[in-house]
C-alpha cells in the first residue's frame, strides 16, 4: 500500500470513527436522573403549568392537531397521552376553558410566579396541590412575564421559581424549565430574568427551553410584531398563513410564535424522555 493509499485510509477511518460516536448526553442529565430515580407518580403525564402563554389554546395546537410530525414525534406525544385521558393530557389540561374563567386547571391569564406558589389565583390550585393531583412525571413551567410587568426585583422573582422548582423535585417530578420572551415594555427586566434562569438552570443542571434565545435567534431585530405580536406579550399564532398547526418548517418557526414554542416545547420533552426517563429504564 503506498504512503498515498495509507493516508487515505487513515482519514476514512477516522471519519468513520467520528461519524459513529454517540452523542454525549445532555448536561443536565444525571442532575435529573437522581430527580427521577423518586418518582412515583402517573408515567407519561406532562403538565404545563404557567400564565396566558401557556393557557392559550395555540400552545397545544401543534402537538395536539398540527401537521409535518416527524415518527419520533408521534411517539413521544403518544407516550405523554396527547389526545388520550383528558386527565392525563397536558395539553388539554393546559388550554381548556375552566367554569371560573380567565384560566384552565394549569395555568391562568396574569399569573405571577409567588402567586402560582400560594395558590387560589383565580381560583387555581397552588402549584404544590397540582403536583400531588395530577402525579406527573414531568412538568414544563414557563412563568414570569407578569412578574416583569409587574416591575417585580430579579431577586424576588427568582426566589420563588427557585421554589417551584425545589417542590417539583422533592416528588421526583422531572422539571423543564422556560426562559419568557421578550417583553416589549419591560425588556431590560424580562432579560434579567431569563440571565437569571439560565444561570440557575446551568448550575443545578436543569433543562431549559431558551424560547427567549430561539425567538431572537430567528428574529434578532423584528421579534416584535412577528414572532410576538405588536407590543404585546403574546406569541403569534397566525401570521401570512402560517399558523400554529403548520409544519414546523425553519420559514415556518420564524412565523409563528406558538408554532415555534409547541414545537420547541415536544423536542425537549423528548430529549428529556430518552436522556433520562429511557436511560433509567435501560440501566
Amino acid at each position: 500500500m503506498t504512503r498515498l493509499m495509507l493516508g487515505a485510509w487513515f482519514l476514512f477511518a477516522v471519519g468513520c470513527a467520528t461519524a459513529a460516536e454517540p452523542a454525549l448526553p445532555p448536561t443536565y442529565a444525571e442532575a435529573t436522573k437522581k430527580v427521577a430515580a423518586k418518582f412515583a407518580g402517573q408515567p407519561g403525564v406532562v403538565l404545563h403549568i404557567g400564565d396566558s402563554i401557556t393557557y392559550a389554546n395555540p400552545y397545544g395546537a401543534w402537538p395536539r392537531y398540527g401537521e409535518g410530525k416527524t415518527e419520533a414525534d408521534k411517539a413521544v406525544l403518544k407516550w405523554m397521552h396527547t389526545n388520550g385521558d383528558k386527565e392525563k393530557d397536558g395539553w388539554i389540561l393546559a388550554s381548556k376553558d375552566h367554569p371560573d374563567g380567565g384560566r384552565s386547571d394549569t395555568a391562568a391569564s396574569g399569573i405571577q410566579a409567588d402567586q402560582l406558589r400560594e395558590g387560589g389565583f383565580s381560583k387555581m390550585l397552588s402549584f404544590d396541590k397540582l403536583l400531588a393531583k395530577y402525579q406527573p412525571q414531568v412538568v414544563v413551567l414557563m412563568i414570569g412575564t407578569n412578574d416583569a410587568s409587574a416591575q417585580r426585583t430579579t431577586k424576588a422573582y427568582m426566589a420563588d421559581v427557585t421554589a417551584l422548582i425545589a417542590s417539583a423535585h422533592d416528588r421526583g417530578v422531572i422539571l423543564i424549565l422556560s426562559t419568557i420572551p421578550p417583553h416589549h415594555d419591560r425588556e431590560k427586566l424580562a432579560n434579567e430574568y431569563n440571565e437569571a434562569l439560565r444561570a440557575l438552570a446551568k448550575e443545578k443542571g436543569i433543562p431549559l427551553i431558551d424560547y427567549d434565545a430561539e425567538i431572537r435567534k430567528r428574529r434578532p431585530n423584528d421579534w416584535n410584531g412577528t414572532l410576538l405580536g405588536k407590543n404585546d406579550v403574546h406569541p403569534t399564532a397566525t401570521v401570512d398563513k402560517v399558523t400554529a398547526l403548520s409544519p414546523p418548517t425553519e420559514a415556518n418557526l420564524a412565523i409563528s410564535g406558538y408554532l415555534l414554542r409547541g414545537w420547541l416545547g415536544v423536542q425537549k420533552i423528548a430529549e428529556v424522555k430518552a436522556a433520562v426517563i429511557d436511560a433509567q429504564a435501560k440501566k
